[in-house]
């Protein structure tokens, strides 16, 4: 047989596909009209299962595996199409009024954790022209300050191209409902730090933050002694404890800057395991706001527990075009071997598709949350 007529064949039956799945569209709005005037919810499991059971029934043997999946997706867009209609798909996700500044305010307050020198404070004076900064001991102390109205914004660590996401940081964010304003990315460099005059090989025990421990793994197996590893709140507590310390045998990973700071020697630059070792960090503020031009937008969503719900979810969001930069998961406080994702999307709420996306997404979720949307910078 020719493909061309075969082909052709194809271009006649996808038209008549289209013209009745309008046609099925146009009745679901009839239904949606329904639903609100008597306040039926848009979702109606046991009739969606019916409704498939039965389609599949009809079809022959050969093609019944392909009629789940088929009728499944039709019935998300029929619902998605609904919500839309009903003006409800983003109600409650998105706050209908953002704020839109050219850029942080200069001399903001802002929390960080740890003290002077540590990485968080570096990224601050990046960010920030000249903030009155407020040190904290934790990064739950960073948040409930944030939260509490105490400063405008807090400076966290999200994540480390060697040692992956700092978990605390995600179930911050999805606990105390915080939003991003800003993020940028730092190139870490960790230097192994001593008192003057202690040498490589009088060290027993190295003190620093738990990821920057991990960052230099390989380096730690490599000393000339059998070296413990003991985590700090951050690098420049790890730096002061050191210069503190009245041992001769103790030595920091920290930063230059903390040698300088904290009175110590510098015995290795850069001995983290990967070259290229970056921190994305974020500022955080209690309530969203679009500072200057931002590119990307957080979003948090669980989906219900079964085969195939994030797959509807990212397919979806394919499919409106937008391009996906980050997918993490993490588990859900409390449950067992359940995951809610953090998704980062290259839209925002100045886009045309960004509503679509919330609109069409947020049937597909036991819940949906915005975590803001933001510029990202390099330091």
């Amino acid at each position: 047989m020719d493909l061309s007529i075969s082909r052709a064949r194809i271009d006649e039956i996808d038209a008549q596909i289209i013209e009745l799945f309008e046609r099925r569209m146009h009745i679901a709005a009839d239904v949606a009209a329904y639903k609100r005037a008597t306040g039926k919810p848009v979702l109606d499991k046991a009739r969606e299962a019916a409704k498939i059971d039965k389609a599949t029934e009809l079809a022959s043997d050969e093609f019944k595996k392909f009629i789940p999946p088929l009728f499944s997706m039709m019935m998300e867009m029929s619902r998605a199409y609904q919500h839309s209609l009903l003006d409800d798909g983003s109600e409650g996700v998105v706050p209908a009024a953002i704020d839109e500044v050219a850029e942080l305010p200069a001399a903001a307050h802002v929390a960080v954790q740890g003290v002077e020198g540590a990485y968080q404070h570096i990224a601050c004076r990046e960010l920030f022209v000249d903030p009155d900064i407020v040190f904290v001991p934790t990064f739950d102390a960073v948040a409930d300050a944030v939260e509490e109205g105490r400063v405008e914004y807090g400076i966290l660590p999200l994540e480390n191209s060697t040692a992956g996401t700092v978990d605390r940081v995600y179930d911050l964010l999805y606990k105390r409902g915080l939003y991003i304003a800003r993020a940028i990315t730092l190139r870490i460099n960790h230097d192994l730090l001593a008192k003057p005059g202690v040498e490589e090989s009088d060290i027993v025990e190295v003190f620093s933050h738990e990821q920057a421990l991990r960052q230099c793994t390989d380096f730690i197996a490599q000393m000339p002694n059998e070296v413990t590893s003991t985590a700090c709140r951050n690098t420049a507590m790890a730096a002061s404890s050191v210069a503190n310390s009245e041992r001769r045998d103790v030595a920091a990973i920290s930063s230059t800057a903390c040698a300088e700071l904290y009175g110590l020697n510098v015995l290795q630059h850069a001995i983290q395991d990967e070259a290229d070792n970056f921190t994305r960090f974020i500022c955080v503020a209690k309530k969203p706001q679009l500072v200057g031009v931002p590119e990307r937008s957080s979003l948090l969503l669980i989906t219900p527990h079964e085969a195939g719900a994030l797959f509807r979810v990212l397919s979806r969001i394919a499919a409106l075009g937008v391009n996906m930069l980050k997918l993490e998961s993490r588990p859900i406080p409390g449950s067992e071997f359940e995951f809610m994702f953090y998704v980062d999307i290259e839209c925002t709420p100045n886009d045309a598709a960004f509503d679509e996306v919330i609109a069409q997404i947020e049937p597909l979720c036991d819940s949906l949350a915005y975590l803001g949307s933001y510029a990202e910078v390099s330091a």
